[in-house]
């Protein structure tokens, strides 16, 4: 209700502030109008005019002018009565009173006509009459006239006036309009930096409580991947230190090749937590160029001694992708771990580079049990594991670690289901053509 009752105050005032200046511009325009004096309504002018032509046709008529010279003079003074009978004279003329009479000397002057034989006497007489009448109300005339003057100027005064309040209502109106949009707006800021403040609040709650959440299931995982290698290194201790008969040669080996395997896992924990957390921050920075990604494949092989379950198939030209060895390494080392630990020990693994339009690719395909549609869209998740592997080792941050690191290098890792069944990771990276 207060926004609406904010809105219908505005859009008064701006009605308010246009009738205003409406207002102030008619009022300026009727200022104009009125200052507008045109030369026909200049009665005393007309007069005096009239006037003159009168005394100089009674001049020629007295001073016995050729005829021409009368006729000019006469022809003169019509036109100068004729000219009081126009439409803004003679309007002038009826308000003040002063048009009774003058028609009828016009007629008397038409009558004694020379050019049709008036008497030069008798339109003498005529005309001197008719100069004495003139001046009187030459001088009626003029005081009519200051008298609308008077009256023009105070209109005037009064149309200014109304128009300076006008214009003063307007800006006034404007100044408060102006007020009410600058602190509309003021509100309109604040409100949208409240939004922007809590919807980062909010955001930073969600990753806090993500973080938060991160923790507690990287904590048990932990808890749970230490407890089990730290178990068997316990286990083999005590067998080696319990009293009674010595342990025999091929005992002690046995219980140090699972010591040594328990160890590693807890060194591949170890490292993984770490490179994720370097990652995380930004810290990881990849070293680009040009390698073999079938030399850089077949060590990785190597390095996890899989040799017997693993099988690299290359083509007749090698795969360069633009990459940071180190990394890459890490990535197919990664993929390679998963297909063997989620793999039957029977069921071969490929692992085929190859050309996909611009960019060098490495495809990890194994037949184990695969990843439901579930699964699959939260693989990349960190510590996300699925239902059916949890008893398996594994901290859930080998994949996400893996795609982060292509990531990058400018590529990616993707996952999607085997045809007759398993998983195929495709690594994606930069790759060089070659001749």
């Amino acid at each position: 209700m207060g926004v609406h009752w904010r809105y219908a105050g505005l859009g008064a005032l701006i009605v308010v502030c246009l009738g205003l200046l409406v207002v102030a511009a008619a009022n300026i325009i009727r200022v104009e109008q009125q200052m507008q004096i045109s030369a026909t309504q200049n009665m005393t002018w007309i007069f005096g005019q009239t006037q003159i032509e009168a005394l100089s046709l009674s001049a020629a008529l007295s001073n016995d002018a050729s005829s021409s010279e009368v006729l000019l003079r006469y022809d003169l003074l019509v036109s100068r009565l004729n000219l009081l009978q126009d439409g803004p004279q003679w309007r002038f003329l009826s308000e003040a009173g002063l048009a009774d009479g003058v028609m009828g000397w016009r007629d008397g002057l038409l009558r004694l006509d020379p050019a049709e034989g008036g008497d030069p006497a008798a339109l003498k007489a005529h005309v001197t009459a008719l100069s004495t009448a003139l001046r009187q109300k030459a001088s009626q005339v003029m005081s009519r006239e200051w008298q609308v003057q008077s009256e023009r100027l105070d209109q005037l005064r009064k149309l200014d006036l109304l128009a300076l309040a006008a214009i003063i209502g307007a800006l006034i109106s404007g100044a408060a309009l102006a007020v009410l949009l600058v602190d509309r707006e003021r509100r309109l800021m604040r409100a949208r930096v409240d939004r922007l403040r809590a919807e980062r609040l909010q955001r930073d709650l969600i990753l806090e409580r993500a973080a938060s959440e991160g923790y507690r299931r990287f904590g048990d995982l932990i808890a749970h991947q230490v407890r089990t290698p730290l178990a068997v290194i316990d286990s083999a201790m005590h067998r080696l230190t319990r009293s009674g008969k010595p342990p025999t040669p091929e005992v002690i080996r046995a219980k140090a090749d699972v010591s040594r395997q328990a160890v590693a896992r807890l060194i591949r924990l170890t490292d993984t937590a770490l490179l994720m957390a370097r990652v995380d921050r930004g810290a990881v920075a990849p070293e680009l160029a040009c390698h073999d990604l079938d030399r850089i494949a077949a060590t990785a092989i190597e390095e996890l001694q899989a040799g017997r379950r693993v099988t690299l198939r290359t083509g007749n030209h090698p795969v360069i992708a633009i990459c940071d060895p180190v990394l890459t390494s890490e990535i197919l080392a990664n993929l390679l771990g998963n297909a063997l630990l989620y793999s039957p020990p029977d069921r071969e693994i490929a692992v085929r580079p190859l050309y996909s339009d611009d960019m060098a690719m490495c495809d990890v395909c194994d037949q184990g049990s695969g990843m439901t549609p579930e699964e699959l869209a939260c693989a990349f998740d960190n510590f996300a594991r699925g239902a059916r592997h949890r008893d398996l080792p594994g901290t859930g941050l080998g994949l996400p670690l893996a795609r982060h690191l292509a990531r990058l290098q400018g590529g990616d890792l993707t996952l999607r289901p085997r045809e007759g069944g398993g998983l195929i990771a495709r690594l994606s990276l930069p790759g060089k053509v070659t001749a």
